[in-house]
This record gives structure tokens, C-alpha cells and sequence, in this order.
């Protein structure tokens, strides 16, 4: 009895399977380990191909439907490979979407991307403590990087996105008025008058009775003002080096335990003074009421709150940073003054 060969309609499907199923796999391999875009399409281009020849193998063999209902194994492995090509091109073809639009996100949030590279300093301050959490822009480092730089160069937790515009508005604001009395003459003409001595790492205390009565906080009206004696000499000129502001408790949002809200975000350090004597110019702080008085001084207890701002980068620019409670820069050249030539 001679053997029945197998016809060509009955080859034709089985050829079909096993390619069709070699080139998804191949196709799906490749895309899932060079993880492209181009792969992903790729796969779900030959997904999509698979099915349409599959869908036509299937109706136009001697197995297909389309000559009868009899089904047989190539024409169900035909009918499974391209239903499953199909799934393969919806899932690539989603996956590829995804993938994409996740890439778009990124890149058109550049300072999103920032706010992951800032550092903290929660082993230096307490976790949660929100003020002077570190190193910090300048004002010139404020006013010369993009919005993007400026998140990367502060410390985690103390600026977002859209606080970076406002606080370089705050900051000019207080530069631009800072301009108008950078004399000891101009000062005392806008109604600042001096409170204190030439004190290290900050400077001479002037202070302004109309801005510090109306309790509230202006960028541009600081309660304050600080100068510093670096021309040679005690008789030398004041100089400008910063600024500061002052909020009484019950002002600007402020009580004995909570400070005000200041500038944007959370690098403004507002601090507090304890303890407070003053002697015919001279401030010294932890001092008793008892002792003060005997010093023939004012006692003033405690004073809160108070913050230092450096926007006088032309006399003492501050390297830690414009909100900076110290600086450095400014007692080196306090240092050089007393010493003489």
C-alpha cells in the first residue's frame, strides 16, 4: 500500500507555525533586551504581520473554515499563533506608549529631575528642623544659575520647583532696596539708626522703627540694616555687608515657638537671641537680668526672630550661602582691621 504524502494545504500551515513563531520570539527577545523604542515597534509590526497572514492561511487552506468546519492541528496551531501575535502587538504596542511618554515627562521636567540630586543634612540638623539645613547659593548664585542648578546647589527639602522664581523675585527685591541706603547717610535718612557694636561675623545692628512696628515681612523693607568698619581702622567708614529682618512674636505668622514665614521655601534662618545686654553700643548675649543691670545696661531677655541676609556681595559675600546665619568672610576682614598695617 503506497504512503499518502502530505498535500501542500496540509504543509502550508505547519511551515507557517513555525516560522511565524520563530519571528515573534526572535522579534520579542530582541526588543525586551535592547529595550529601544525602535525593537518595540519593531515587535509589534511583526506581531501585526503574523496575524494577518495567519487570519488568511487559516481561511484559505483545505483546513480553513472557509472549505468546511472540519479543524485540524495546523489549522488551531495556525489560529493560536495569530491570536497570540496579536496580544503580543497590543501588549508591545501599549508598552512602547508608556515607555515613550514616560521619556517626554522627564525631559520637559528638568527641575523635577533636580529636586532628586539635592542632599540632606538631616545627621547636621534634627529631621523635620526647616531652616539653615546647609551650604547654599550666593545671591550672585541665586541670580546667575537656572531654576534647575538652583535645586541641584540647595539642601533636600528646602526648595520645590515653583518656589525658585519667587524667592530670586524676594531676593531682588531686597538687593534693589539694599542699593538705596548702601551708606551709613542714606541709611540714617530712610529712618535706620545703629543699635549695637561692629559685632564678629555680623556687623553693626541698624535697625528701622517704622519697619519693625508694622509687623509684617516685605522683601523690600527690612527691618534692619548691617554695616561693618573694614576701611582701616576704628574711624574708618561703615560699609554695607547685609541685611537682616526682625518679626516680634503675634507678627508675620509668628509666635514663641513658631517663626514667620519668610522667604520662600525653608533656607531662611530665622534664629532667636537670649539673654540680651546692651551697654553704650555694646550687645553680649546669656547675660542675667541682675548682671546687665549692674553693668548700667539694658536688659532686653529675649529677642525673636531675627534673620541675616547676604546681599552685599561687593564688601562680605558669603561663601555658606545668603541666608547664612555667619559670616566668615566678613570676621577675616574684621580680624585684618584690628590688627592694623
Amino acid at each position: 500500500m503506497q504512503a499518502r504524502l502530505p498535500s501542500k494545504t496540509n504543509t502550508l500551515p505547519l511551515a507557517f507555525l513555525t516560522g511565524a513563531v520563530v519571528l515573534v520570539v526572535v522579534m520579542a527577545t530582541l526588543g525586551a533586551v535592547l529595550d529601544g523604542a525602535g525593537w518595540t515597534n519593531a515587535t509589534a509590526a511583526v506581531g501585526l504581520v503574523a496575524t494577518v497572514v495567519a487570519a488568511g492561511v487559516l481561511l484559505s487552506t483545505g483546513q480553513g473554515w472557509v472549505n468546511g468546519s472540519r479543524l485540524s492541528f495546523a489549522a488551531l496551531g495556525t489560529a493560536v499563533v495569530g491570536l497570540g501575535a496579536l496580544a503580543l502587538t497590543v501588549v508591545t504596542y501599549v508598552g512602547g506608549v508608556s515607555d515613550s511618554g514616560s521619556g517626554s515627562i522627564v525631559q520637559r521636567t528638568e527641575t523635577g529631575v533636580a529636586l532628586t540630586q539635592q542632599e540632606s543634612n538631616n545627621e547636621i540638623q534634627p529631621p523635620g528642623y526647616s531652616h539653615d539645613l546647609g551650604s547654599h547659593p550666593t545671591y550672585d548664585g541665586f541670580m546667575s544659575m537656572d531654576d534647575a542648578t538652583v535645586l541641584r546647589s540647595v539642601p533636600g527639602g528646602t526648595l520645590l520647583p515653583d518656589e525658585v522664581p519667587l524667592i530670586k523675585s524676594q531676593l531682588t527685591e531686597v538687593r534693589s532696596f539694599a542699593e538705596s541706603v548702601n551708606t551709613v547717610d542714606q541709611a540714617i535718612a530712610a529712618g535706620y539708626y545703629n543699635t549695637t557694636n561692629d559685632v564678629p561675623f555680623m556687623g553693626a545692628h541698624f535697625i528701622s522703627r517704622e519697619y519693625l512696628t508694622d509687623g509684617v515681612f516685605d522683601p523690600s523693607k527690612p527691618e534692619g540694616l548691617l554695616f561693618s568698619r573694614l576701611g582701616g581702622g576704628p574711624d574708618a567708614e561703615w560699609q554695607l555687608v547685609g541685611v537682616w529682618f526682625l518679626l516680634l512674636p503675634g507678627n508675620g505668622g509668628a509666635s514663641l515657638t513658631i517663626p514667620p514665614q519668610g522667604f520662600a521655601g525653608n533656607l531662611d534662618l530665622w534664629h532667636q537671641h537670649h539673654g540680651l545686654c546692651t551697654r553704650a553700643g555694646i550687645i553680649s548675649e546669656d547675660n542675667t537680668a541682675e548682671g546687665c543691670a549692674a553693668d548700667n545696661g539694658n536688659f532686653i531677655g529675649e529677642l525673636r526672630w531675627m534673620m541675616h541676609v547676604w546681599v552685599w556681595p561687593e564688601t562680605a559675600d558669603n561663601p555658606e550661602g545668603v541666608f547664612a546665619y555667619l559670616n566668615g568672610n566678613l570676621f577675616d576682614q574684621q580680624q585684618r582691621v584690628q590688627a592694623g598695617p
